[in-house]
């Protein structure tokens, strides 16, 4: 056999268990010292007066000192390791942790920073009532646990940073045709507003609507109306500039807010797309229709610098626009 012990040496054994337990002892005698070298190490991580006063709290010591036991526990038996799984005693303790490593952003490497301080304190402790070459197996182990954990918590931020601008994208997608919603676009005005109020950057609204959607819908399905609202969405993206903001405002309705553009530019976007609708015949199982589009306008400052006031107006150009058309149904061929 090779030199050194192998797994099932009963002097092996004995010498793995004498060590266990003699750091479970460690750990028994020096909780609560571990727990203060631990809050002490995050206290002096905090440099925000409101997050330290709210730090550390009766409880949480009582939560540390008792998952240090917890842990030693563990090497006595590891079968105890099984109560730090989802709906184990310590688990449920251990969830209080999250809360300490939280920052103004929620974080997830604030507490791996917190989590490494801990450990860092456990592993001084038990290497101290150790000899040497227990200790540098410690170190070993300590340096590999270390760059793990790292590669750990970079990988779970990347992945948290990435969830969160999914769902911040998706909050502010429409899902049928992939423009902006209404919640974008009334933060997008609002914001366009206030820079125009303080640095004079005017802007203008481009709205469009459907004039025989409902037709659509009616005769042929909503499918077809659907398609119909994807094609328009296309268009649009297609015929604006890359400042400018597409949203479906509801419905039929779509807004394009267009910063520092004047209105003559804003007509001739509107008429490109309201052409390019027209001569588009959609083929809808054996038939063919085509739909009208129409569109109004407003700007700021010229017809307000308010929200609502610029919406009024842009509704108002576009139903002025529908009543100078024939009012007739799509053609159907």
């Amino acid at each position: 056999m090779p030199n050194g012990f192998t797994p099932e040496d009963p002097a092996h054994e004995a010498e793995r268990s004498a060590i266990l337990q003699k750091a479970r002892r460690i750990l028994e005698e020096h909780k609560l010292e571990i727990t203060k070298n631990w809050l002490s190490r995050l206290i002096t991580q905090i440099d925000d007066l409101g997050a330290l006063e709210h730090f550390p709290t009766q409880e949480s010591i009582r939560t540390s000192v008792e998952l240090i036991e917890g842990l030693g526990a563990c090497l006595d038996d590891e079968r105890v390791l099984e109560q730090f799984e989802p709906g184990g005693h310590y688990y449920k303790q251990a969830g209080t942790l999250g809360l300490l490593g939280q920052d103004d952003r929620g974080n997830i490497t604030s507490l791996a920073h917190s989590l490494d301080a801990l450990e860092d304190a456990m592993w001084e402790r038990i290497s101290a009532g150790m000899r040497q070459q227990d200790r540098d197996l410690l170190k070993l182990v300590r340096i590999l646990r270390s760059g793990l954990q790292r590669i750990m918590a970079a990988a779970a931020e990347s992945y948290h940073v990435q969830s969160s601008a999914e769902l911040d994208r998706l909050a502010h997608t429409d899902t049928l045709t992939g423009l902006h919603n209404r919640r974008y676009l009334d933060q997008e005005l609002a914001r366009h507003i206030e820079l125009y109020k303080r640095y004079r950057h005017p802007f203008a609204l481009l709205m469009l609507d459907f004039d025989n959607l409902k037709w659509v819908n009616d005769t042929f399905g909503h499918a077809a109306g659907d398609s119909a609202l994807q094609h328009l969405a296309t268009l649009m993206q297609m015929n604006v500039r890359d400042v400018d903001i597409p949203c479906r405002f509801g419905g039929d309705e779509f807004i394009v807010l267009m910063p520092e553009a004047e209105k003559s530019a804003i007509q001739q976007v509107g008429r490109r797309i309201a052409e390019s609708v027209s001569k588009t015949r959609f083929k809808i199982g054996r038939s063919f229709a085509s739909l009208q589009v129409s569109y109004g306008i407003s700007s700021c400052p010229e017809d307000g610098v308010e929200l609502e006031a610029l919406l009024q107006e842009a509704d108002a150009s576009l139903y002025r626009a529908k009543e100078h058309k024939e009012d007739r149904p799509a053609r159907q061929g």
